[in-house]
């Protein structure tokens, strides 16, 4: 199966990467020149020729800017015809896609960064004209990412906030976590280490230990312990609230975004 990446940023080369760990054929699409120089350094192969990529392609990936999706998809209007199109732009609905591209089938997207390790939550979103047969052959390039999850489109705002801006959410906790390892004394990257695997295995005790995050912490506290020591200082401040808020303002933020495409 050949693959089309359009837009060769952070998150194209990253899905570039990951689905060509696994043996698809993939061909990134790139404007910039500095930027197609460094792809072909790393390995890629890169066109700036959009018409051409998608000509060849099975599945069509829109990994652009929401501001430049516009242009790519009047670009390529006659090529994309019937293909299968996964968009990853953010807060770009459906319904926009569909006037830019009529006779695609259209699967809206929201992975995040662990897509480089194919670890990635990936919430999708389809059209009505895509079929089983259309969906079975998405979801494998999907699932080649991480683990994909349908929801209702209307949800893909809060997809936005929530899943999208989630690593650099937990790297300010990882960074936090390993500077405070510094200051009694651990070595930097023994620290973030420690900090990293800590998050791997938390998340396998939510997501295959069916724990949820009061019974961890009750499981880890105990009276008079150290636990708990720290866990009564974190309460002096606002830290819940402080991610509460953020990924409320976030999907506030990706609302208003997505209104402009309205």
């Amino acid at each position: 199966m050949i693959i089309t990446i359009l837009g060769g940023g952070v998150l194209g080369e990253a899905i570039a990467r990951s689905l060509i760990s696994v043996g698809y054929e993939v061909t990134v699409t790139e404007k910039r020149a500095e930027r197609i120089s460094e792809l072909e350094k790393l390995g890629f192969k890169v066109t700036g020729d959009n018409k051409a990529a998608i000509r060849k392609a099975d599945i069509v990936i829109l990994c652009v800017k929401p501001k430049e999706v516009e242009e790519a998809l009047k670009e390529v209007g006659e090529e994309i015809k019937g293909k299968i199109l996964i968009s990853v732009a953010a807060a770009v609905p459906i319904g926009f896609l569909k006037k830019l591209a009529p006779e695609t089938k259209i699967i809206r997207t929201m992975p995040n960064l662990a897509v480089l390790v194919r670890e990635a939550f990936i919430a999708y979103s389809v059209d009505s004209n895509v079929t089983d047969k259309d969906l079975e052959v998405a979801l494998k390039v999907l699932n080649a990412l991480g683990k994909a999850y349908k929801v209702n489109e209307g949800q893909m705002d809060a997809m936005t906030a929530l899943n999208g801006c989630a690593p650099a959410y937990l790297s300010l906790i990882a960074e936090a976590m390993m500077y405070a390892g510094l200051k009694i004394g651990v070595e930097r990257d023994l620290a973030l280490t420690i900090v990293a695997q800590a998050m791997i295995g938390t998340g396998k005790l939510i997501l295959e230990g069916k724990k949820t995050p009061s019974e961890i912490c009750a499981m880890v506290t105990t009276p008079g312990g150290v636990t708990i020591e720290g866990l009564f200082e974190m309460e002096s401040f606002p830290i819940r609230h402080a991610f509460m808020k953020a990924i409320e303002t976030a999907t506030e933020k990706t609302r208003k975004i997505s209104s402009s495409f309205s």
